[in-house]
């Protein structure tokens, strides 16, 4: 946003003021050349004062690392223990291009430098002061030759992808983990990796694989009508009869732990073994609330791994049942995706995480997802209801998977 904001801010200088193009006789173009040239012999030399003295006080410097953006004071505490043990850079000018406005109060550079980097590219503001021009914004970038820049894209992905992923989760105040297979490609990308192999409660997740165990056993159907008795519970969407559909999709816990009661201990203990689903503690005691609470955990990667499975047709399964499940799992369709997924919400005994897991498809492709949310302030906190399908989505667009997020 602030980049947009800069450029509309030039513009609207441009069309007011207009612009002299670069002029190499011109007395004030020559100075300006000079004092760029001064900036990048400061800090070849360490001049600390000097080089951020260039700057205006309200000036930025914007760094080749996608997250340097630096204030002018910010940018003197990056530079400082560098200067101080006279290990800087110095930055050689190639070429250089400076506008002026009409007025000779602002002027617009580009330059290639040679740098320890490579060649790169700078550009900028600069704003008369008094007597002084001082550096308003500074751009450092690196430059890559065309024919370079499908293998470097390639070699960022992953970096880029996680980035990302954490200014998504950033921006929802969100902490925790996503992890994406494509599976045209067999590849994984998220963020935060060394939470894709820790163990969670799988929360309403769990209605996926019980939905599959309970149409396997036959102790529920495609046509089951979940009873109300008429008693309260916690959601209004779950004070009525259901479908099997609508219970799926309304989450009803106490539908479901009806279904892992009649299923039983011996029978969920036999097809959660052939169904590979993370480890689940199941006991006479917990048969009803062993995913919800206790010891039972799945990791997000055996999330994935068990989605992929699922939706090929590859568990020890009948298929009709597998292809009965899919169909209560469709989340989203639209003209130009397919998401089947399902949510989950530990809140007991001190948890506090949601899940969204699923698979989305887009075209000729496949991709299989596990995102984790945790609130950073447990005081504050969005809706999970909402909060963990938006972060998922929100990801999915940052990606270029489905459409387009922009910033919000």
């Amino acid at each position: 946003m602030r980049h947009f904001l800069v450029i509309q801010f030039l513009s609207a200088i441009m069309l007011v003021n207009g612009t002299v193009a670069q002029n190499l006789n011109d007395p004030t173009t020559k100075l300006l050349d000079e004092t760029l040239n001064q900036w990048h012999r400061d800090a070849a030399n360490a001049h600390l004062d000097e080089y951020i003295g260039s700057m205006a006080d309200e000036g930025v410097f914007i760094g080749t690392d996608a997250m340097e953006y630096w204030t002018t004071a910010e940018f003197k505490a990056f530079c400082q223990p560098y200067f101080d043990k006279g290990t800087t850079w110095n930055f050689i000018p190639l070429k250089r291009n400076i506008s002026l406005s009409m007025d000779k109060n602002t002027a617009w550079f580009d330059e290639l430098l040679n740098t320890h980097m490579g060649i790169c590219r700078g550009s900028g503001i600069l704003q008369r002061q008094g007597d002084q021009w001082k550096i308003e914004q500074y751009v450092l970038s690196a430059t890559i030759p065309n024919e370079q820049m499908r293998e470097v894209t390639r070699e960022k992905l992953a970096a880029d992808s996680a980035l990302i992923l954490k200014m998504v989760f950033d921006r929802y105040g969100m902490k925790g983990s996503f992890l994406l297979l494509d599976s045209r490609n067999d590849r994984y990308l998220g963020y935060n990796p060394p939470l894709w192999d820790s163990g969670y409660l799988p929360a309403s997740t769990f209605k996926i694989p019980n939905s599959l165990i309970g149409l396997e056993t036959q102790v529920i159907d495609t046509a089951t009508i979940f009873r109300w008795d008429r008693n309260p519970r916690a959601l209004s969407d779950w004070n009525r009869d259901l479908t099997l559909r609508e219970a799926f999709q309304v989450s009803c816990v106490p539908c479901y732990q009806e279904v892992a009661r009649k299923i039983g201990v011996d029978r969920m203990r036999e097809y959660l073994k052939k169904l590979s689903f993370g480890t689940m503690d199941v006991h006479p005691e917990n048969i009803d609330s062993f995913w919800l609470e206790g010891n039972s955990r799945i990791s997000p990667r055996q999330q994935v791994t068990f989605l992929q499975h699922l939706n090929e047709e590859t568990l020890p399964l009948t298929k009709n049942v597998m292809e009965a499940v899919k169909s209560i799992m469709l989340n989203e369709e639209t003209s130009e995706y397919r998401l089947l997924g399902k949510t989950g919400w530990a809140i007991r005994n001190g948890n506090n995480y949601g899940w969204f897991v699923g698979w989305i498809v887009t075209g000729d492709r496949t991709y299989y997802l596990a995102t984790l949310i945790e609130p950073e302030d447990p005081e504050k906190f969005p809706d999970f209801h909402v909060a963990r399908k938006a972060v998922t989505m929100d990801i999915l667009r940052n990606l270029g998977i489905i459409g387009f997020a922009g910033i919000r």
